[in-house]
């Protein structure tokens, strides 16, 4: 076999080489990156922390209706007790307890209204608990397929790194050298094949003894358009 035709299939086996690097680091991106599951978590903190507030302020409700509670029986009591003589004092306790039957009735429209906006925050905050659950399995699930992807990639990388060591064997190491130096100036793409009388990288077409030349076993031949190495089978 000519010598452009191991350097071809060296080609092949560093192309399928480079797109198992891109694909690895991609799978190691995707693998080190939990932000479905951080803002699931942050969604979770701030449902957490409304849902806290509206207990506090329901409970502040709660305490301050008790204590108005214990102040209109004490107030009613001292009314209708026949223990306050003086026309004026009896006056004042009917104002305190209208006082503080308004008051009252303020308090418990308050406590209905924070009892519904509580109600409301703990369903958002069950809702976020869940949608981390959901978003814990999805990456878990996730996770697992791409790691089983990954570990595939690397068993090919192996085979194909010792399928290459037995094409480099096969391969002059002045020829390696200027593939190499090809693959780095022309994007990956060091070796073309003869297509319809024409360079397959760069569409020239190519002369009778360009072809011919191509054909030579011994030796490398160039395009004269692109300067990659041709190979005419």
């Amino acid at each position: 076999m000519s010598q452009a035709f191991h350097l071809l299939q060296l080609q092949k086996i560093d192309s399928q080489l480079d797109q198992i690097e891109t694909r690895a680091q991609e799978i190691n991106a995707l693998l080190s990156n939990h932000s479905e599951v951080e803002a699931a978590q942050r969604l979770l903190q701030e449902a957490e922390a409304v849902f806290k507030q509206k207990q506090q302020m329901l409970r502040k409700i709660e305490q301050e209706a008790q204590s108005k509670r214990i102040k209109l029986e004490q107030s009613e009591e001292n009314l209708y007790s026949g223990r306050v003589k003086i026309p004026k004092e009896l006056r004042d306790l009917e104002n305190e307890v209208q006082a503080l039957k308004r008051a009252l009735s303020a308090l418990e429209d308050r406590q209905l209204e924070a009892m519904i906006e509580l109600e409301q925050a703990e369903a958002e905050y069950r809702q976020a608990e869940l949608q981390l659950q959901h978003a814990l399995a999805t990456e878990t699930e996730q996770h697992a397929s791409l790691r089983g992807e990954l570990e595939n990639l690397l068993r090919n990388r192996e085979r194909l790194r010792r399928e290459r060591e037995v094409i480099l064997n096969q391969i002059e190491p002045n020829n390696q050298a200027i593939y190499q130096q090809l693959r780095e100036r022309k994007r990956g793409i060091a070796v073309a094949t003869v297509e319809d009388d024409s360079c397959s990288a760069c569409g020239s077409t190519l002369t009778p003894a360009e072809r011919q030349a191509a054909r030579f076993p011994h030796q490398l031949v160039f395009c004269s358009s692109c300067g990659r190495i041709l190979y005419a089978g």
